[in-house]
């Protein structure tokens, strides 16, 4: 279906791959295309209950294709590519009523590595190699950066690495605290597959609650947060999968949220 895009569903886990592996998965007009119509349809399809998203070959992103970039566009037409993916890819995977994975295989710079932060979990090969490199061509970090960033680093951290655009390994970058796990580069795939279809495996609705809530969490108001649980604790006190969370509980069983209650 997509030229540069492989999109494949297993284990209720919708698996993304960036393949364009001959320009490390840099984002042009096409992958930016297809990566927004996938995350479109992962969305509507009730049987993904989770997303890997991954990048062929020996990079995740690097970032927007350096081919498409001209300087003489102008500010509006500069704008208005940037709200693009914006729109269409960074907000609605950040959104997304589902648990995003991002297996970083190898290079995650520029617009690749914020696509990476846009994800709720970042598992990391030990080769891979992050980087704001935006200052390295005069440039400004974009696609979410200067939003994701500082939310996971920190103020003063985020400065230090947009204003030098320095390489961060994997395991450095899990200090920082922005990679969640780092592995061997070979098993990458396995181990974040395992995570994703472990966390697809759970109740979808209270998973769904959970995600919005957080990520109101560092701009809402104590009150608010307090608020918010309330009602999403409402909402995922009433559903089936907390029938079925009980139910296994007094069974001393696994609870199955996978499956639609028929009684």
């Amino acid at each position: 279906m997509y030229e540069s895009l492989l999109y494949e569903v297993s284990d209720h886990v919708a698996r993304l791959t960036l393949n364009r592996p001959q320009a490390l998965n840099a984002l042009n007009g096409a992958l930016k295309a297809e990566l927004a119509d996938a995350v479109s349809r992962v969305a509507a399809d009730p049987e993904v209950r989770a997303v890997l998203l991954t990048g062929a070959g020996r990079g995740f992103c690097a970032g927007g294709d350096i081919k498409e970039m001209n300087p003489d566009a102008g500010p509006t037409a500069t704008k208005r590519k940037l709200d693009a993916i914006l729109g269409s890819v960074l907000v609605p995977l950040a959104t997304l009523k589902k648990p995003v994975i991002a297996a970083v295989n190898g290079f995650a710079v520029g617009a690749g590595f914020n696509l990476a932060l846009a994800c709720d979990m970042i598992v990391a090969a030990d080769t891979a190699v992050f980087s704001q490199i935006f200052v390295r061509v005069g440039l400004v970090p974009d696609s979410g950066g200067l939003y994701f960033l500082t939310r996971v680093v920190g103020l003063n951290r985020a400065k230090e690495l947009c204003f030098t655009g320095r390489d961060v390994s994997a395991a450095e970058a899990a200090t920082m605290g922005f990679v969640n796990r780092v592995v061997p580069a070979a098993g990458l795939i396995d181990v974040a597959h395992a995570l994703a279809a472990e966390i697809a495996r759970g109740p979808a609705v209270a998973l769904a609650l959970t995600k919005t809530a957080l990520n109101l969490s560092s701009t809402a108001s104590m009150a608010e947060m307090m608020e918010l649980e309330g009602l999403a604790q409402a909402i995922a006190a009433s559903t089936d999968e907390h029938r079925e969370g009980l139910t296994a509980f007094a069974q001393r069983r696994k609870p199955d949220f996978t499956k639609p209650r028929t009684s």
